[in-house]
């Protein structure tokens, strides 16, 4: 009697103590969810917020892609701070409602619902909120893990466990509340532009050099100048020319911006010029500035007081861009009259693009990086990029390939007539002190080369 006695009380108490032993097994394992999950939100965040800054919605849609190496997770939504939506992933083509999601606070330690986990981040710059990301987690791979650490006797308790909870927990995100206390419907809401405005102004900007090689002989040309944006936030983007364009004239502040760095990089290059030797400057510019006709005295000028001449300056603009604006041919051809030198940077991605060449205005064409990228597996690419190459020869266009990666890449542009190249495979964006010491590298390369050339060799000569 007594031992019947014992085993009813044993056996719920045995019982008991499996479901104490599961339910803070799981506790643990949620809190670490929480962190795991909040650490990969934030650095998402953190990743996407240059690509945000400049509208690149390609790379926005690539690091949101990314997503898929971690199995747990189910969709994501990038929420502009007005509630509109940027962008989106999903795993099975199912995404989340941030907006019907209801979300507790991690201090509130509110029931848990059946929704799975969401976690969020804002994307904030200059403490103001760009948008907010929107993460949902299928719990279901953390679940498997845990019974399998948990063993055979806790696989009955934690199934139990997964259907009180109808297999999904909802757990809190952290709300960011911003300094002003702006919150959905506020009426101080954030202006993009004005942020960005103001950003601009306050932001200490620098240049970079992004070298231009000969594909042949990987010797250097010249130099694009890249913007380098230093905030006093704290934070750094290196901008491509095309996009800070495009972000510096949508707020008002280009064309003053523009004979800034028109200055520097002239006076830069002058000093390299005087020691080194000859080297193409090139400089990104506005569609408004192809029709303003003083732009041409502005660029004289400023080559006189740097002793630059205007001849070594190449101006690019982006193709796409240029075609959206109106009367883009004539403005080209405005442009080139008064005798300046025009490059058309992301060549090739237009149905439009052969209308340029046959233009007759058009001194190069650069590639988009996005055709040299798959030109060595794709034979459509390249029989595409093969028809545009021979349009330029006989239109006599000088070609030039951007975003190269690799010697087979830098091959078979050479072979279509392409002369110059830049990309990570020749060279990355540097400052003028390692651009200095590329050009240096380079003299001590030629000298050490002419050393072991016979005098007898006719042409032997010093070049670079």
């Amino acid at each position: 009697m007594k031992k019947s006695i014992r085993l009813y009380l044993m056996v719920p108490t045995v019982a008991l103590l499996i479901v104490a032993v599961c339910y803070l097994s799981f506790k643990a394992i949620e809190q670490s969810i929480i962190e795991e999950n909040e650490v990969l939100v934030h650095s998402m965040a953190q990743s996407l917020l240059p690509a945000l800054l400049v509208g690149d919605t390609q790379q926005v849609d690539n690091l949101l892609k990314t997503l898929e190496s971690y199995p747990g997770i189910q969709s994501a939504e990038l929420i502009s701070g007005a509630g509109i939506p940027l962008a989106s992933y999903a795993r099975n083509g199912v995404g989340i409602d941030p907006v019907r999601t209801e979300f507790a606070l991690a201090s509130a330690n509110e029931g848990l619902s059946s929704n799975g986990l969401h976690v969020m981040a804002p994307l904030t710059f200059d403490t103001q909120i760009l948008a907010n990301l929107h993460i949902a987690v299928n719990l279901w791979p953390a679940y498997l893990r845990i019974i399998q650490w948990l063993g055979l006797l806790l696989i009955l308790p934690s199934a139990l466990y997964l259907v009180i909870k109808q297999l999904r927990i909802k757990i809190r995100v952290e709300k960011f509340i911003n300094h002003n206390g702006a919150g959905p419907g506020a009426d101080n809401e954030f202006n993009l532009d004005s942020a960005l405005q103001d950003a601009l102004k306050e932001a200490d900007i620098s240049l970079e050099y992004q070298p231009i090689k000969r594909v042949s002989d990987k010797g250097i040309f010249g130099a694009e100048v890249i913007v380098c944006w230093r905030h006093p936030s704290g934070q750094t983007l290196h901008v491509s020319p095309s996009d800070f364009i495009a972000l510096a004239e949508r707020n008002g502040l280009f064309l003053p911006f523009a004979h800034w760095v028109l200055e520097a990089a002239c006076k830069q290059f002058a000093a390299w010029q005087h020691q080194h030797g000859p080297l193409v400057l090139a400089l990104n510019i506005a569609p408004s500035q192809l029709k303003d006709s003083g732009f041409y005295q502005k660029v004289r000028d400023v080559c006189a007081a740097t002793q630059f001449p205007h001849q070594l300056i190449e101006f690019e603009i982006n193709e796409t861009v240029l075609l959206r604006a109106p009367n883009a041919l004539t403005d080209v051809a405005f442009f080139t009259q008064q005798g300046m030198s025009l490059t058309v940077d992301g060549f090739g991605l237009s149905t439009r693009s052969h209308e340029l060449l046959q233009s007759n205005a058009i001194h190069k064409i650069k590639f988009a990086p996005q055709l040299i990228k798959n030109i060595a597996q794709d034979a459509e690419m390249c029989a595409h990029v093969r028809s545009f190459a021979h349009l330029a020869l006989a239109h006599d266009v000088q070609m030039m390939a951007d975003g190269l990666r690799s010697d087979e890449q830098t091959g078979i542009m050479q072979n279509l007539g392409c002369v110059l190249g830049q990309g990570p495979h020749l060279s990355r964006a540097l400052s003028s002190k390692q651009f200095e010491e590329l050009l240096m590298n380079q003299i001590r390369h030629a000298m050490a080369k002419q050393k072991n050339v016979p005098n007898n060799v006719p042409g032997a000569a010093l070049s670079y």
